[in-house]
């Protein structure tokens, strides 16, 4: 099984949702009415992600995003943590702002031991890594709160994404890492029931629910599949879907 964190205390991170501006708008929908409506729907973490604009206007979609979790929220006693793409700045603004968001950085991006000195003690930081040597380096740094594994199954989100690990290789992965971990890529409600008994703090989606028809049902029956995540589930031969 994976480590748990009490910095992750109450949080049902089972369902983490990815944005994708494209997407969403492609659906018919701001990424804020995405988020809204999926976090209604039970997502336990959203991760807003956008490569193709700026600071300023990324800070401005941070802002609608952080709205529609609070009101999707608003009189429960939840508690959906808002993670920044690798987006230091604009996640130092918000702080200062006093904002709760927190940052999710890949290995190419900003070493996470600057990342916690810039935003400092508190925000949670999640790392994209997927060797034991990118484990431990993890580890290491004290600075690493949950861990991104994957691709899980082949997916066209990013472009230069590899080919999917499977879900048996997942496990693995899970098992050395020795920090809270995620699963992403290419997972559907389908293919969801495959994650069961893997270890896993939870699994994310971009196109499960960006591209939905209705983002707050697709939330709910992917919450269905996957039920509490600890007993295996169906496809266990690994094979993607």
């Amino acid at each position: 099984m994976s480590a748990t964190s009490e910095r992750l205390a109450g949080v049902d991170a089972r369902l983490y949702l990815v944005t994708d501006s494209a997407q969403c708008r492609e659906a018919g929908r701001t990424v804020a009415e995405t988020v809204l409506a999926a976090v209604r729907g039970g997502a336990g973490i959203v991760q807003v992600r956008d490569k193709d604009i700026d600071d300023t206007e990324f800070l401005t979609l941070t802002r609608e995003v952080i709205a529609a979790v609070g009101e999707a929220v608003a009189g429960t006693d939840r508690r959906v943590p808002l993670f920044l793409n690798d987006r230091v700045a604009v996640t130092r603004h918000l702080l200062d702002e006093g904002a709760d968001v927190h940052i999710h950085v890949g290995q190419t991006d900003t070493p996470v031991t600057e990342v916690r000195d810039l935003v400092g003690p508190d925000p949670l930081i999640g790392l994209s890594a997927a060797s034991a040597a990118e484990f431990a380096a993890a580890r290491a740094t004290g600075a690493v709160d949950l861990v991104g594994i994957g691709p899980v199954f082949d997916t066209t989100t990013k472009t230069d994404a590899p080919a999917g690990i499977g879900p048996d290789r997942l496990g693995d992965l899970t098992a050395e890492a020795g920090l809270p971990a995620v699963a992403i890529g290419g997972i559907d409600a389908g293919r969801v029931t495959q994650l069961r008994g893997r270890g896993l703090l939870g699994f994310c989606v971009v196109s499960a629910i960006c591209r939905a028809a209705d983002p707050e049902q697709a939330a709910r029956e992917l919450l269905t599949a996957y039920g509490d995540g600890s007993e295996p589930g169906a496809g266990e031969d690994g094979g993607a879907a």
